[in-house]
C-alpha cells in the first residue's frame, strides 16, 4: 500500500496525489511548507497516530486549537474529513498521512515525504486489543499485536527522533493499565503494553536533556477498542452472560487528551515521567 499524504491550509486545501516517484518533489515541497509554517509562523507542531478513532482523535481535536499537525491513521477519507473539521474549527495547518504503521517500508517512506525537519510533540496512539488465553493465541496474532503496539511505536519513533531533538520536544506513549498489570486473557495486549513501558524508559534515558518522554497508563476508557475488548473479555454474570457495557464506568477519551495536555504544557525544565488515571466512579 503507498502511503497517501493530504495538506490543509489556511483559505486553500490541496489534495497531494499519492506518493510516487512522479509527484515526490510536489509533495516534498508542500510538506516542508506546512512544517514550516507550524515551527516558524504560528504554532508548535504535533504528530498523532490514530489519530481518527478513540483516545488519538479527541487528542487531535485538543491540540488542534494551539498546534498545526501531522495526523496519522489508515483511511485517507477519515483523515480528510478530520482534517477539514479541524482547520475549520481552529485554523491550525493539517498534514495528513495514510499509512499502515506495520508496513515498514511503507512507513519510512512516508515519513521521508512529511520532511519534517522539527517536531515539538509525538503522540503515539495507535493500538490494537489482542484478547485471548495464551493456549489459544497463535504465533500470528502474537506478531499482529507486537507489530501495531510495539514494533511499530519504537520504528516510527526512531524515524522521527531527530526532528524531536531538534525541537528539544516530547513523546508521549498512549499505554494502558495492562502495562502495569496483567490478567487471565489479557497476556499478549500486556506483553506489548510491557514492552512499551521498556522502550519509553529507555527512551528517556537515552535521550534525557534533549527530549521529554511521558507515558500514560489510562484505566477503562470510553473506545471503540475498548467495546470490543469488552466483547470478548468481559466479566460473567452469575447467570453466565457478559456484564453489559455502561459508557458510565469508563473515562472519556476527552480525559486521556488532558493527560497529554498536562504533559504538553509543562515548563521545558519540567516533564511528568508517568501519569495513570483511572475512572473515577467505575462500576465494581
Amino acid at each position: 500500500m503507498t502511503p497517501t499524504i493530504t495538506t490543509a491550509q489556511t483559505r486553500r486545501r490541496r489534495r497531494l496525489d499519492s506518493v510516487n516517484a512522479a509527484s515526490r518533489g510536489s509533495s516534498r515541497a508542500a510538506s516542508r511548507s506546512v512544517s514550516r509554517s507550524g515551527r516558524h509562523e504560528r504554532r508548535p507542531l504535533a504528530l498523532v497516530t490514530g489519530a481518527t478513532s478513540g483516545i488519538g482523535l479527541a487528542v487531535a481535536h485538543d491540540l488542534a486549537h494551539d498546534h498545526d499537525l501531522i495526523l496519522l491513521a489508515r483511511t485517507a477519507s477519515d483523515l480528510e474529513d478530520l482534517a477539514r473539521l479541524l482547520h475549520r474549527e481552529t485554523g491550525c495547518l493539517v498534514t495528513t498521512c495514510a499509512v499502515d504503521l506495520t508496513l515498514d517500508t511503507d512507513l519510512a517512506q512516508a515519513i521521508a515525504e512529511l520532511d519534517v525537519e522539527s517536531l515539538d510533540v509525538l503522540v503515539h496512539s495507535a493500538g490494537v486489543e489482542g484478547p485471548g488465553v495464551v493456549e489459544g493465541l497463535s504465533p500470528a496474532r502474537w506478531r499482529d499485536v507486537l507489530d501495531l503496539d510495539l514494533v511499530a511505536v519504537a520504528h516510527l519513533t526512531s524515524l522521527l527522533l531527530p526532528a524531536v531533538r531538534d525541537a528539544q520536544g516530547l513523546v508521549v506513549f498512549i499505554n494502558s493499565g495492562a502495562g502495569q498489570h496483567s490478567w487471565p486473557g489479557q497476556a499478549l495486549y500486556s506483553a506489548a503494553k510491557h514492552g512499551l513501558v521498556a522502550l519509553a524508559d529507555a527512551l528517556r534515558e537515552e535521550e534525557r536533556g534533549q527530549v521529554r518522554v511521558t507515558s500514560i497508563y489510562p484505566g477503562r476508557v470510553d473506545t471503540p477498542m475498548q467495546k470490543r475488548l469488552h466483547r470478548h473479555a468481559a466479566p460473567l454474570t452469575s447467570s453466565g452472560r457478559r456484564r453489559p457495557y455502561r459508557a458510565r464506568d469508563h473515562m472519556r477519551p476527552g480525559s486521556v487528551a488532558s493527560c497529554v495536555r498536562l504533559a504538553v504544557s509543562m515548563p521545558h525544565d519540567t516533564i511528568v515521567e508517568d501519569l495513570s488515571v483511572r475512572p473515577e466512579k467505575a462500576g465494581r
